[in-house]
């Protein structure tokens, strides 16, 4: 099981992503968040195909699809986390820290 906290600094929602894999092909995903848009768009991506949306075609897969028309922001890090989450339940990356920092210019 992998479980990821995504806290986006500037709408200040938490995110709580949990990833367990189910059979060799598919991975549950659990999402819950103080994001209306974010809980709402994990209600609707439980079982997920993780050749499917971290092939060689992404955008098509119902996780990418399903973001794009419910997550207000499609610079949203929760998609990314989700991501990064699945690879690291299915052994293809080690559990690390992602940052993003903005600098002065």
């Amino acid at each position: 099981m992998t479980v990821v906290e995504v806290i986006d600094g500037s709408c200040g929602f938490r995110t709580r992503i949990v990833v367990r894999m189910e059979n060799s092909a598919i991975v549950r995903l659990t999402v819950s968040s103080e994001c209306d848009a974010v809980a709402r768009w994990g209600l609707g991506v439980d079982l997920v195909e993780w050749r499917e949306c971290l092939g060689k075609r992404p955008f098509e897969s119902h996780l990418w699809r399903s973001a794009m028309e419910t997550l207000p922001h499609r610079s949203c890090p929760v998609l990314t986390a989700v991501l990064r989450a699945i690879e690291t339940e299915i052994g293809a990356t080690k559990p690390a820290e992602v940052a993003i920092r903005f600098l002065p210019a």
